[in-house]
């Protein structure tokens, strides 16, 4: 009997989890339907190439199903894909030497939305220009700032979930958010006087 797509897409990724680790087919295609997209725009926001980083993803969904026995509970999927997808891409591009030789503007602009208190003036403002100066400063960051601001406003991460993801303490999240966000201060308040005029 064929399963409804929507039935275990839209299921808790918890419940997703435990399918696959079950060796249901659905609990796989149901976490690539919830995380996909997630895991692509953080791929392309660390420097890789699109077609890397969707071969990345596939790759990292195929060795899920391959080892699906033999995985643990995850305290929480998300955090678990997501460093899963970063060791991926640094493997292969460590062995294939595959990094992003193309601008990702294009990418940041169609795929990338900031909630923040300082940030949700911008998401009013429809001015291209504006939100095309805002994205080339985010992508402007050091690569470990910008990781953080994609992770906390992008991908709606709390500051220890960023801090497992990372590798880092948690004190150095607030540190390179802090800095992130500095330096994104000129720019944000520059839109604000500009929605304000």
């Amino acid at each position: 009997m064929k399963t409804q797509t929507n039935s275990f897409s839209s299921r808790d990724p918890n419940t997703l989890w435990k399918m696959l680790r079950d060796g249901e087919r659905n609990g796989l295609e149901g976490l690539y339907r919830h995380f996909s997209e997630d895991l692509f725009r953080y791929g392309c926001a660390k420097g890789y190439e699109i077609n890397f980083v969707q071969d990345s993803i596939q790759e990292v969904f195929i060795d899920l199903w391959k080892y699906h026995k033999s995985l643990q509970k995850a305290d929480n999927v998300k955090v678990y894909l997501f460093k899963s997808l970063t060791h991926k891409m640094y493997r292969e591009s460590k062995r294939e030497k595959k990094f992003l030789t193309e601008d990702i503007e294009s990418a940041l602009e169609e795929n990338f939305y900031i909630e923040s208190v300082e940030t949700q003036i911008i998401d009013a403002y429809t001015d291209e220009n504006v939100k095309k100066k805002l994205a080339n400063s985010i992508d402007a960051l050091p690569m470990r700032q910008k990781e953080v601001i994609l992770f906390l406003f992008f991908e709606k991460l709390s500051y220890e979930e960023v801090s497992s993801l990372m590798g880092i303490n948690l004190s150095s999240v607030y540190t390179l958010a802090w800095k992130a966000i500095g330096s994104l201060k000129k720019v944000v308040f520059l839109l604000s006087i500009a929605i304000l005029l």
